[in-house]
């Protein structure tokens, strides 16, 4: 196979910091985070000792030990490399998913080691790889660019993300994606891994579901509006094209998208294929009502974001390994309490859950 050519672009590498050291320093936060209208239904007497309570899942091919993703945040900066080897390595003691931030720079770049490393340090759990739609959609898109992003990291599955809020407000955005139907059918035919449709924080309807679904995409990662707000991210960065109006643009859209307790049911109306939740996810709790909507697998970045840069800071692993430890306990907990025994049984089981608020007038409009 043809080697793809890389072309360094510093403007890429900055970014790729900013994007990791902006949460941590700045609210950047969505102002409303739909899973506080969702409250789930005690009961009193579980039927299950808590031991008993069983919390692994299958991921495609793989088992892992709880139905938890370590969302894609980054790569492609030298201190990138060194937060995905705290994150592989905490995700492969730990037995989970670890998801991949965009390979653009992998590709582009000289860094594709920080995104190597993610495999060397994790050579058994199920790693997803990550390719936006602004590359798939380029004039100059070839397989063979997909097929790098697989062997960079001995992929499981790949996830293609939908982010054309962020490509409209960061500098040098694609917003032209009229050849992705097209170069995503030759994907497709040559590729038979799974590959998942993944929003970034703005979330899918059912219209374009139903045409994610048709084009053979093999699951979904929600990506809803509720958690980090890229937007927000943008408007805090010394972006030149957002500087040209009256209005920030980035500021004018922080709030943008579907809440992700939506995007889940949207899918779910539509597809009975693997669903990963995102956005706004920050608890066990939040992964449970994920899964209570119809998702399978919750995903989280924020909270590994700050547990990765506190490791980066002490040369350790313990506090993602702690993070992760904390979640498979409030998972266990809460299907204790609500008298569920295994994920399986929860999936879509909205006996479970109460709506109200603002996701109960979403739904209800």
């Amino acid at each position: 196979m043809k080697e793809v050519e890389i072309v360094v672009d510093k403007r890429i590498s900055d970014r790729k910091i900013e994007h990791l050291k902006i949460p941590v320093k700045a609210d950047v936060q969505h102002k409303h985070n739909y899973f506080r209208n969702i409250k789930l239904i005690h009961y009193a007497l579980p039927d299950h000792d808590l031991e008993e309570i069983d919390i692994s899942v299958d991921f495609f091919s793989k088992k892992v030990s709880a139905p938890i993703c370590i969302a894609g945040m980054t790569g492609g900066h030298p201190i990138a490399k060194d937060i995905n080897a705290i994150l592989a390595k905490a995700a492969e003691k730990e037995n989970i998913i670890l998801g991949v931030g965009s390979q653009r720079a992998g590709i582009e770049e000289i860094f594709k080691d920080s995104y190597k490393i993610i495999r060397e340090k994790a050579p058994n759990i199920p790693i997803i790889g990550n390719l936006g739609i602004g590359q798939v959609s380029s004039k100059s898109f070839k397989n063979d660019i997909f097929q790098k992003c697989i062997s960079m990291i001995d992929a499981d599955a790949m996830a293609i993300h939908f982010n054309a809020l962020h490509e409209l407000l960061q500098d040098g955005g694609n917003t032209s994606f009229k050849l992705f139907n097209k170069h995503f059918q030759t994907i497709r035919e040559e590729f038979s891994l799974p590959i998942i449709a993944k929003e970034t924080g703005n979330g899918f309807n059912k219209e374009i579901v139903n045409k994610l679904e048709i084009l053979g995409f093999d699951g979904f990662d929600v990506g809803g509006l509720g958690g980090t707000s890229f937007a927000a991210i943008e408007s805090e960065r010394n972006n030149n094209v957002n500087k040209n109006y009256t209005r920030n643009p980035a500021v004018l859209f922080r709030d943008w998208g579907i809440p992700t307790p939506i995007s889940i049911l949207n899918v779910r109306e539509v597809s009975e294929k693997m669903i990963i939740s995102t956005g706004g996810l920050r608890s066990g709790i939040d992964i449970i009502k994920s899964i209570a909507l119809g998702a399978n697998i919750g995903g989280i970045a924020f909270n590994f974001l700050i547990s990765a840069w506190k490791d980066y800071q002490q040369k350790s692993t313990m506090n993602t390994i702690r993070e992760i430890r904390t979640l498979k306990n409030e998972i266990r907990s809460t299907l204790w309490l609500i008298n569920i025994k295994n994920i399986n049984e929860l999936i879509g089981n909205k006996n479970k859950i109460v709506l109200f608020g603002d996701l109960y007038q979403w739904i209800n409009q």
